[in-house]
């Protein structure tokens, strides 16, 4: 059993070798995320009453009242169309080719996402002699760093020039709350998330970590000699917690529910050197 498992091993070095084409290969990506807005929810103001305790603080009521030429006011709904913009990516990426038509690569790759929400207040207007109720409606606006890790192993399909790529990945995913920002008449109300705020991913969660999985498909051309382009289309799922983690949630008696996993979009350029 021995001698046909050294012999197997040896035919496989081999036959590798022998190939002549193992080589080190990198490259550069530019694309674009399309991140899954269930994540957005975290900047809508919405988490722990942010936004309802901003509103109800006597202070910043006083000043909002002002602003409003002296007008009362009590916040009614968040809305519901939060959404991530489209959003750049740019990375990097190393791979070594083992085989004609097989390749083991890893991206780098970096996006700054920006996040729209927005809110409606209902005015209390004495003034107003009409059945009709007065609202004002104010827009949210949150930034948000992402990195994403990805491992893949691809196959490369034959041909003179086109050629076919398909394959499979697992991915690190991390992000970072960069700001929140509240926007009312034009002018910004507050910014929700502090970096000094020593309570930062301790009872306040503003960055976080998570693990997926998804596919590659696309196609390469060559350019010229030694230099190739690729376009990736790589939808993934992932599973990240945007809100506070299951010690903090059952210290305090409530049940944690688990992060889903989420259909996220990447759609990439990518320039390779061999």
């Amino acid at each position: 059993m021995k001698l046909k498992l050294t012999v197997f091993c040896l035919g496989f070095v081999f036959f590798v070798n022998s190939q002549d084409i193992k080589r080190f290969i990198y490259g550069f990506n530019a694309g674009v995320k399309f991140a899954n807005k269930s994540y957005a929810v975290r900047y809508t103001g919405v988490y722990q009453d942010q936004l309802k305790n901003y509103f109800d603080n006597p202070i910043h009521y006083q000043a909002i009242y002002q602003l409003l030429n002296d007008t009362h006011f009590s916040l009614i709904e968040y809305s519901e169309l939060y959404r991530y913009k489209p959003s750049p990516v740019y990375g990097v990426n190393i791979g070594y080719q083992a085989s004609p038509n097989l390749t083991f690569e890893g991206d780098l790759n970096f996006s700054n996402l920006t996040m729209i929400g927005g809110y409606t207040l209902e005015l209390v207007d004495p003034g107003n002699f009409t059945s009709q109720d007065i609202y004002k409606t104010g827009h949210i606006l949150g930034k948000e760093s992402r990195f994403n890790g990805r491992l893949s192993i691809n196959y490369t399909g034959d041909g003179d020039k086109f050629k076919v790529i398909a394959g499979l990945s697992a991915l690190f995913n991390a992000w970072r709350m960069e700001s929140n920002k509240v926007e009312l008449n034009g002018s910004i109300l507050t910014d929700l998330y502090s970096q000094f705020n020593p309570n930062n991913s301790f009872y306040t969660k503003t960055r976080g970590t998570g693990l997926g999985y998804g596919i590659n498909i696309g196609f390469q051309y060559p350019i010229q000699k030694g230099i190739s382009m690729q376009v990736m289309y790589q939808p993934y799922v992932s599973r990240m917690d945007y809100f506070n983690t299951k010690n903090q949630i059952e210290s305090i008696g409530n049940s944690y529910n688990k992060p889903k996993l989420k259909l996220e979009n990447d759609l990439i350029v990518r320039f390779v050197l061999r």
